[in-house]
């Protein structure tokens, strides 16, 4: 009976599956091939094949990282964050546009000043930064409702398809409303494609994001969402490669050919007619590995436990089988990466901050990650993200309160950690060694291993062999072993000339969760054969022959007494580090060094003197300012060299004859190959170094201890240079950076002076009617605070019963009941589906209730007065709409109030007060208190209030006034970035110079206390004025209130740029030391 059962609900149930899978397709006449990247008109400019990405006919590696210019108020500052891109290595940006910051009200649009993006996508081409742009029109981001405008949540259409329960289908409303923005937005990006514009920028656009075709087997996402997205994109000019962002490896939207669907697509796709499935030209995931502990609001992150080895290596170490294997396009395109975890978001209701995150995942993360993703081929990635931001204003949604530091590469306020610097190590090998790495296959039977697990994750080699004469190993060294041991053995096996096999044996030290990638079967430009390397080589360089010099070839390594470098046959060294040369069975001889720093020349035994390889090893702080500036040429270049040149090249080729000159050429060819992929210049020895290339010099920031910078380069700088003597070579130069002695006395705690104070008068606000039945979106009240008001006669239901107020709101209301502090509460939940839930639609709205006794409150009985009730509530974000959750409707404002104790007769009416965010040039630049700007009403004060916060103060406003610590003299030479402290248990908006640049929430909504002060903000030659808004639920005496100007006082030793702050008794202050402070030159080569 049960078998009958289950084969007559299978008989039923697999049709309408069919169904279902079939219907998702669409019937829009709009197919892959119409929107595809044509290749025959724009290869030449951009092109790719399953290894990686050609551009102007050069092979390159993409690799990139997130720019959010909405999350960086002062466009002054755009230019810096993107140099400190640029002079770390990246070579690429992906800028998500968000539609919402672009559009306050239907048919209205902006693009001026921080929304100029004309401006923005010309300072990429300026830097030299190619773009993959995002225009959405969903872009995720935690950002509020996604990037969606809010005057189109109050439309009656399914954003983004769905309906209330996830499910979707198709809305041509809704499509008309993107396609719109995209007709807007597109024209603008489409004059700076690099398929049209010889020197532009755009090299690929993301079509949404993170939209998913099918999950576990159930279908979801809908092809003529994405087909029709396509086809407005490819109208608009768009004509560089689009691709997809899947939330993992889901498979969605590959383009593939009929012949490639699999059986039970084609078998069933022609009982629905012509409909077949969209796929892009470029197939792209995200990849989020390990992510913060799951914590309650009341858990320290003292308490968490190191993250797992396994858990990484299941995130990460099958991408390559799995992509591969969904064929199509996804078999035949670079693997890529558009959104790669870089480090984590943090939401409200946590007491753990972005500094306890970034102590959680370690310095070497990011780097380990991007290694890991190199070690499965992936050859275009972006990192979500290098720089977060803030989320100013309301920007971000209910994931997200103001910092969006992300514990980053780069920290909110602009200094480069040490996770960057460990990162840019990685990248700058990959670059100067992407002549090989570019183009690597797996090697199914890797030729090392280590007696120890969890130590080889996996080897590639190199497809292309002419430059090197055989093919080049990279093995993936990753210490996840259970032992942790940071020193142990790498056995290679090796086939030497004499095609005998040898089992080498060779010493590394790597500590754990930490990783390199090893070089192996390489030659070296004076003919050098290096079998294996246990020492990480972190840069590779050139420098060209000349009359009286060979080509030199030089390379980075760390200061390691363990690795080795193994060559094969004798080998000469010459070194000040002490080294030593051991043979391993007879053939091969391992080099390795003591533990400090310096060069050694290296030759094949009988070779001429200065016919070597340079290898200069650099301590742990060195390495960390290591910077390497790379040869361009592919920038503006146009379409590549004829037909018609490649056969005269070829010509020349076939007159060479003789096996010298073939040689010659040979090694010449070698030479121009590698001095393609080496950096033009080798700087190390302060913290950020960008090169402008048109200007010829190096633009140098150093703190007060990096008295020097040195510099590998073929003529010394014009600047004055001393000897090095580590390094006494005569390519390397040392220039002296000149003692700035006003550092030590320079003071960044500025005196808070000019304190005024006022008070909102909120019962004569400007009010309107309302019903709570009416979302406070429909009136364009949805950033920030919304306030509702009722009125009511002094008659109670009876003198012995209490009068109470049963509300439910979202997230945080402040209830005044004839001037006087009711109470307060938050509904907030990281439960999916909860009453206040940050992602997922509500399912159980109503068990958001919270009741308050009013009765103490009340006006007396037969009081000729009405009791006034105000509620003011803050909405801490619209829900993003994310992956299949629907949510970008649930309930905000004042969702239902009742009274219990009142006379029957009693039916209050409501009224609604608060900042139309449609009659905005930026919806997302207001408190939502109406007075917020006004002038009148201000009380002088001595300092600080005295009197502390009374909650029944309701709204007050604090100001004061500062001036910068940098006088405008100084602003071309120093940098030094500010905060604002708060601590208290009180809420606050914070302006700065009228700017709304934060939120603070002392009652532990939040865990943030220090907010960063833009410096693009901040004024040098006038006073800067702050103003707050501030009110509690509790009464807070003056001592226990914080609010200070101040510097950054950052853990500048270890490099992390956490806050320092010293402990005394149970209260947190800050260290005595000095705030982070930059100075900056320019040196002229």
């Amino acid at each position: 009976m049960i078998l009958y059962v289950v084969i007559v609900g299978l008989f039923i149930l697999f049709p309408l599956y069919i169904y279902l899978i079939e219907s998702r397709k669409g019937c829009l006449e709009i197919s892959t091939a119409q929107c595809a990247y044509n290749r025959a008109q724009y290869g030449a400019a951009l092109n790719w094949d399953e290894h990686c990405f050609y551009i102007n006919g050069h092979p390159l590696l993409i690799i990139s990282c997130d720019f959010f210019y909405w999350r960086i108020p002062d466009q002054s500052r755009w230019e810096s964050i993107l140099k400190k891109y640029k002079s770390n290595g990246f070579n690429c940006v992906r800028i998500c546009f968000h539609w919402g910051f672009h559009s306050p009200d239907e048919g209205k649009y902006y693009f001026e000043r921080n929304r100029d993006i004309e401006y923005l996508l010309r300072l990429c081409e300026k830097i030299k930064l190619f773009v993959l742009a995002a225009p959405g029109p969903y872009i995720c981001s935690e950002t509020q409702a996604g990037g969606y405008p809010f005057w189109l949540l109050d439309k009656n259409l399914r954003v983004r398809h769905m309906d209330f329960t996830g499910y979707k289908k198709y809305d041509e409303r809704f499509a008309a409303y993107e396609r719109e923005w995209f007709e807007v937005l597109l024209p603008i990006i489409a004059k700076h494609q690099i398929t049209t514009k010889p020197d532009g920028c755009v090299i690929g656009m993301q079509i949404e994001n993170k939209l998913i075709e099918s999950k576990c087997g159930i279908p979801f996402g809908l092809h003529d969402e994405i087909r029709f997205l396509c086809k407005v994109a490819r109208d608009c000019g768009i004509n560089v490669p689009l691709f997809n962002n899947d939330p993992a490896e889901l498979g969605s939207f590959i383009a593939r050919a009929d012949e490639e669907e699999n059986f039970f697509a084609r078998t069933f796709g022609k009982l629905f007619g012509s409909r077949k499935k969209f796929g892009l030209d470029l197939y792209g995931f995200s990849k989020y590995v390990v992510p913060v502990p799951p914590t309650g609001k009341e858990q320290s992150s003292l308490m968490w436990k190191p993250w797992k080895p396994q858990l990484f290596m299941n995130g990460v170490d099958g991408i390559e089988r799995k992509v591969r294997g969904f064929g199509g396009e996804a078999a035949r395109s670079p693997i890529f990466i558009p959104e790669l975890q870089g480090g984590w978001s943090n939401h409200y209701k946590t007491s753990y901050t972005f500094d306890d995150m970034f102590g959680y995942f370690g310095d070497f993360y990011t780097k380990l990650l991007f290694e890991s993703v190199l070690a499965q081929g992936c050859t275009m990635t972006s990192i979500h993200t290098a720089y977060g931001g803030t989320n100013w204003g309301t920007i971000g949604d209910t994931d997200a309160y103001t910092s969006n530091d992300y514990s980053a590469c780069i920290r909110e306020y602009g200094y480069t950690s040490s996770r960057m610097r460990d990162l840019r190590q990685s990248i700058l090998f990959a670059k100067s060694f992407s002549d090989i790495l570019i183009k690597t296959e797996r090697v199914e039977h890797p030729t090392v291993s280590s007696p120890i697990e969890q130590i080889v994750n996996l080897q590639r080699h190199s497809v292309i062999t002419e430059n090197h004469g055989e093919q080049v190993t990279l093995t993936f060294i990753r210490n996840f072993s259970k032992e942790k041991q940071a020193v142990f053995q790498i056995n290679v096996d090796y086939q030497a000339s004499s095609k005998m096999l040898h089992k080498i044996q060779l010493q590394c030290f790597l500590p754990y969760k930490l990783s390199f990638i090893a070089l192996g079967n390489y030659t070296t430009l004076n003919g050098l054969k290096l079998v294996f390397s246990t020492l990480p080589i972190y840069l590779r360089t050139t420098l060209p022959a000349s009359e009286t010099t060979p080509a030199r070839e030089i390379w980075i390594v760390p200061v390691n007494n363990t690795g080795e470098l193994a060559f094969e046959g004798d080998v000469v060294v010459e070194s000040n580090m002490s080294p030593s040369t051991r043979n391993c069975d007879k053939v091969v001889n391992a080099v390795s060094f003591d533990g400090s720093p310096g060069y050694a020349k290296i030759r094949k035994l009988g070779e001429a003197v200065d016919n070597c390889l340079y290898v200069l090893a650099l301590d742990r702080a060195a390495l960390g300012t290591l910077h390497g500036f790379f040869d361009e040429s592919y920038w503006g270049q146009g379409q590549r060299k004829t037909q018609e040149e490649d056969v005269i090249a070829t010509k020349q080729e076939a007159q060479v004859t003789s096996e010298g000159q073939r040689q010659r050429q040979e090694q010449e060819q070698l030479q121009s190959n590698i001095s393609l992929r080496s950096p033009v210049y080798v700087v190390w020895g302060t913290q950020q170094v960008y090169y402008n290339s048109q200007s010829k010099t190096l633009e140098v920031s150093y703190g007060e201890d990096e008295t020097e910078l040195t510099i590998i380069s073929l003529k010394p700088p014009s600047n004055s240079s001393i000897p090095n003597a580590s390094y006494p070579l005569p390519f390397v130069y040392t220039v002296q950076l000149t003692p700035h002695h006003v550092t030590s006395t320079l003071d960044l705690t500025p005196q808070l002076r000019s304190w005024q104070k006022r008070v909102s008068d909120l019962a004569n606000l400007s009010w309107r009617p309302t019903s709570l039945k009416q979302s406070p979106l429909e009136h364009g009240l949805i950033a920030g605070h919304v306030l509702y008001k009722t009125c009511f006669p002094a008659e109670y239901s009876s003198l012995k019963s209490a009068v109470k107020l049963s509300i439910n709101v979202r997230h945080r209301c402040s209830i005044f009941l004839n001037d006087q502090f009711v109470g307060g509460h938050t509904v907030y939940s990281k439960s999916f589906r909860a009453p206040g839930c940050k992602n997922g639609p509500e399912l159980f709205t109503s068990f958001g209730k919270k009741k308050y006794d009013l009765t103490q409150f009340l006006k007396l009985p037969k009081s000729e007065e009405a009791n006034v009730l105000i509620i003011v509530v803050e909405n801490l974000g619209i829900n993003r709409q994310m992956d299949m959750f629907n949510d970008v409707r649930n309930p905000r404002g004042l969702i239902s109030a009742s009274f219990s104790g009142l006379k029957s007769s009693n039916n209050p009416q409501w009224s609604i007060c608060g900042v139309d965010s449609r009659r905005l040039d930026c919806p997302f630049i207001t408190s939502g208190i109406p007075d917020e700007h006004k002038r009148t009403g201000w009380i002088s004060l001595p300092s600080l209030p005295e009197s502390g916060i009374n909650p029944s103060d309701g709204l007050s406003w604090w100001k004061f006034s500062f001036s910068h610590p940098v006088s405008s003299k100084l602003r071309s030479e120093l940098s030094a970035p500010l905060r604002l402290v708060l601590y208290g248990s009180f809420t606050s908006y914070i302006f700065l110079n009228g700017t709304l640049i934060g939120r603070y929430y002392g009652n532990g909504d939040s865990s943030q206390h220090d907010f960063y002060l833009m410096d693009g903000l901040l004024k040098h030659d006038e006073d800067n004025t702050i103003v707050l808004l501030v009110y509690s639920w509790e009464m807070v005496v003056s001592p226990d209130l914080k609010v200070q100007v101040r510097g950054w006082e950052i853990d500048d030793t270890n490099k992390s740029g956490n806050v320092v702050r010293l402990r005394r008794g149970t209260e947190d202050v800050e260290s005595a030391r000095n705030g982070w402070v930059v100075w900056k030159t320019n040196i002229n080569l």
